[in-house]
């Protein structure tokens, strides 16, 4: 489920959004120049539930690592494939 269809969330798009851009920026500083804006929020959305809190949505994409990402790629991948 997307996050931002909640009521609660929806007035702070704009917000979430930059954050999901610094931490695109912060993995393309690591070596990961292939990642998108998309992809991160894609993540977010798998890996939360649908009754989110704002705070827990903010600390979830802070304190995202690359490695945890990564893996959701590469399994997300793997399943692709399988299809």
């Amino acid at each position: 489920m997307n996050p931002l269809e909640a009521t609660h969330i929806r007035p702070h798009a704009k917000e979430l959004m930059d954050l999901c851009a610094t931490k695109v920026e912060e993995f393309r500083l690591l070596g990961y120049d292939q990642v998108k804006l998309e992809e991160v929020w894609e993540f977010v959305c798998a890996k939360l539930p649908s009754d989110t809190h704002l705070h827990q949505l903010v600390e979830f994409i802070l304190s995202m690592r690359v490695m945890d990402f990564m893996n959701y790629q590469t399994i997300s991948a793997y399943k692709g494939s399988l299809s």
